[in-house]
């Protein structure tokens, strides 16, 4: 059985919004590929790949739209990273921001993987598909590679602009549409998607958020707490869930986002018989069976991504709760 590929549906943020301004039904478009109505509202919905790029494809023909994928990036950002985008406005600088953003993308991300690093005096930000088999994904990655550059600048200034912009696809849009987009020079069928920045950028200190970027934070933060309002044990994991990718993970941190004492919050937990500590454990379990189901990512990439030392804790962490080794474990699943 070929694996599906899967991605959480913050990777739709916006869509409720463009659509209409284009003259669609958002309901309608989602329903006709087979999604919720409600799929905004729900953070961490899984969405096969697939699908979500059928429906870009969908909305760029039925809209007329060739550019649908850059105009839904222009409207994402750092909005794409939920509750991780708020934990990121207090780091340091562009570079921790976006070594936390990058592991984020590769725990909810099953079908690509950005690999962000320096080149000499230039940063790339280059992305790999996963996936192997052939899928309809020209919108999909014009969407990627546009919500990066706009997660970038909304991190550290929109005043940044890249030196080149790499896609492997042809173009879909006129050429002008790309360089007013990107505000730079713009090649097709290229060995692989990338961005190339001055390396400089790094040391940037961060914006402060606007006014609208706190707002949506804190709604994202509230729908997805709501969902779980019958257990504080729920939201918790849903929280680590949401930040793996920060790999601060602490009980106080939680605390902080639940607007509750660490003191209470452990009561509470200890209330629903279970603990910071298990929770924590049992969402880095969910994300790497997740991944080791369908991704191809590599285990040492995936153990690094998920918070461990090195490979040898994840693999025994993972053998203690599934009596086999990530790579044994993999390895039935695709047998299965």
């Amino acid at each position: 059985m070929k694996p599906v590929y899967e991605i959480r549906s913050g990777a739709l943020a916006g869509f409720n919004l463009l659509v209409p301004r284009l003259g669609g039904d958002p309901a309608e478009l989602l329903a006709e590929v087979g999604l919720p109505a409600d799929c905004m509202r729900r953070p961490d919905l899984l969405i096969p790949i697939a699908t979500l790029s059928e429906l870009l494809d969908l909305c760029a023909d039925r809209l007329r739209c060739a550019d649908f994928g850059l105009r839904l990036a222009d409207m994402q950002g750092v909005r794409i990273l939920g509750v991780l985008g708020q934990l990121l406005m207090g780091t340091v600088n562009l570079r921790t921001a976006l070594e936390s953003s990058q592991r984020y993308m590769a725990l909810h991300n099953q079908a690509e993987f950005w690999r962000i690093h320096e080149q000499g005096d230039a940063l790339l930000a280059q992305r790999f598909d996963h996936f192997v088999e052939p899928v309809a994904a020209i919108q999909y990655r014009e969407l990627s590679v546009g919500a990066c550059y706009r997660l970038v600048q909304d991190l550290a200034g929109q005043d940044i602009r890249p030196r080149e912009v790499h896609f492997r696809q042809e173009a879909l849009s006129p050429q002008e549409r790309y360089r007013e987009f990107f505000n730079a020079d713009v090649h097709f069928g290229r060995e692989c998607d990338a961005l190339i920045f001055d390396a400089g950028l790094l040391e940037r200190t961060l914006c402060a958020p606007s006014t609208s970027l706190r707002l949506y934070f804190e709604e994202f933060t509230r729908q997805l707490l709501e969902k779980y309002r019958h257990s504080v044990a729920a939201q918790v994991k849903a929280l680590i869930l949401q930040t793996l990718g920060a790999q601060r993970h602490t009980l106080a941190q939680v605390a902080g986002l639940l607007e509750m004492p660490g003191r209470t919050l452990q009561r509470r937990l200890a209330e629903e018989r279970t603990s910071f500590k298990q929770l924590l454990q049992e969402a880095r379990m969910e994300t790497a069976r997740w991944h080791l189901r369908a991704s191809s990512i590599d285990i040492n990439l995936l153990s690094a991504t998920l918070g461990y030392t090195d490979i040898s804790a994840f693999s025994k962490a993972f053998r203690t709760v599934h009596g086999v080794s990530p790579l044994q474990w993999r390895k039935q699943q695709r047998d299965a």
